[in-house]
């Protein structure tokens, strides 16, 4: 399993198995605004950036998160 999916699915509470590059806020009911912060604190701590207010807020799906990190030369 993908690091980033287990670590969305964690946060999230569910399953890593429902969880794939679509699953945003516009797709999970459990993707919450506070669930949105405690991802973006948790990607934060485990890959070692700091997402700028405007990348934290783009980053609205596990693949935005991706792209996101990638464009900061995080290989995931």
């Amino acid at each position: 399993m993908n690091e980033l999916i287990t670590l969305v699915a964690g946060v999230l509470d569910v399953p890593a198995e429902t969880v794939d590059e679509n699953t945003g806020t516009a797709t999970a009911a459990e993707w919450s605004s506070l669930r949105h912060v405690q991802i973006i604190g948790t990607v934060e701590r485990t890959y070692g950036v700091r997402l700028s207010p405007r990348e934290a807020r783009a980053c609205r799906s596990v693949g935005a998160l991706r792209d996101t990190l990638r464009t900061r030369g995080v290989a995931v």
